[in-house]
């Protein structure tokens, strides 16, 4: 397909050459695993007889996904760039899994102290080289330019792609969880209507 819209056709090559270098990135972590038992509160001997309540017990722990995020591949030897927020859990475990479906782990090197921004590197590979993203200069960004935004749609679809304009530049944002519990202000930031996820 070739648009014939100018506009058209320089998203879609943008989204082309950008998709290789994009990547999920999936969070695990060992989690508890509850089973129910009854017991007697009052022991053994209760002059109760077999009055039982139900008990949530741990039974071990199982490596589960809680998460996921996207980046992009920045050099042929693995490295990602990514926000902070996705990769800031230290007791997690992270798996890149690339355009062509490949999976594998990926160990945190950086996190930014002011910027929500973060440098994992692909593990355990050898001598495979990934495709790089070629990466831009945001000085000369103005504001009604084009923006296209490619990642990792709500941990489930790979890619989605959302476009907008550059709403904005030099914004300060105070940013936070779902729970509250991780607040930052961000200062810089390049404002845009492309949907993103929170």
């Amino acid at each position: 397909y070739i648009s014939k819209i100018e506009y058209e056709q320089a998203i879609i090559d943008t989204v082309k050459l950008a998709t290789p270098s994009v990547v999920s990135i999936v969070i695990s972590k060992n989690l508890p695993v509850y089973e129910q038992e009854f017991i007697n509160p009052f022991g053994p001997d209760s002059p109760f007889g077999d009055f039982l309540i139900p008990q949530q017990v741990q039974k071990g722990t199982r490596l589960q996904e809680v998460g996921a995020g996207s980046g992009f591949i920045v050099s042929e030897d693995g490295l990602i760039l990514t926000n902070k927020h996705v990769v800031s859990d230290k007791l997690a475990q992270y798996t890149v899994i690339t355009n062509d479906g490949n999976k594998f782990k990926a160990k945190v090197l950086a996190l930014d102290p002011v910027q929500d921004v973060a440098i994992i590197k692909i593990q355990d590979v050898a001598d495979q080289k990934f495709p790089a993203i070629r990466l831009g200069d945001s000085t000369g960004i103005q504001i009604g330019q084009g923006a296209v935004a490619i990642g990792n749609a709500l941990g489930q679809f790979s890619n989605t792609v959302s476009v907008g304009v550059v709403s904005g530049l030099g914004r300060t944002i105070s940013a936070s969880d779902q729970g509250g519990t991780f607040s930052e202000t961000l200062e810089g930031i390049i404002q845009t209507d492309a949907a993103i996820n929170q």
